[in-house]
């Protein structure tokens, strides 16, 4: 189930947790790209530097989604979705890119391709292809009959 993020907008904690979540990764990349730096290691600092900025360019997609109506329909929705399933996309080949070469035997660095893929298709369907099909089936008018029923009877406490 999506989290409704337009409810509970006076907690301490809305802004709290993806401020402190933000701030490790941003230290985390920070102290890899050092250490990496120091070693000369410009595969892993450009690994790091291509996945925040993926990373932050994909949180400001979602923030934005997320900001418009379930029901708009518009270029602007559309394009937000392609930029989530691109982003995510991208950030899982370059997982994959980066760690397959660390399992050493070559099927299991193909297989891991093959979850990216299968992951990227599967988010393309279900986040590009059934939201277009659930947006045709909620232009159709549906009416419903309201029909209002009342019930009376006694309750125990009534009768103390």
């Amino acid at each position: 189930m999506a989290p409704n993020f337009g409810t509970n907008t006076n907690c301490a904690t809305t802004n709290l947790f993806p401020s402190i979540s933000a701030f490790f990764l941003a230290s985390n990349s920070i102290g890899t790209i050092y250490r990496a730096y120091s070693r000369r290691d410009y595969y892993t600092i450009g690994f790091i530097v291509f996945e925040y900025s993926a990373f932050l360019l994909l949180d400001l997609c979602l923030t934005a989604f997320h900001e418009l109506p379930s029901r708009n329909r518009s270029r602007r929705r559309k394009f937000l979705q392609l930029a989530i399933w691109f982003l995510y996309s991208a950030m899982v080949f370059g997982f994959s890119t980066y760690f397959g070469p660390l399992f050493g035997d070559p099927v299991c660095e193909y297989s891991l391709y093959v979850v990216s893929v299968v992951g990227s298709a599967f988010l393309f369907y279900v986040f590009v292809i059934w939201d277009e099909c659930l947006g045709a089936d909620e232009e159709k008018k549906v009416t419903y009959k309201v029909v209002k029923v009342q019930v009376y009877y006694d309750s125990v406490w009534e009768k103390v």
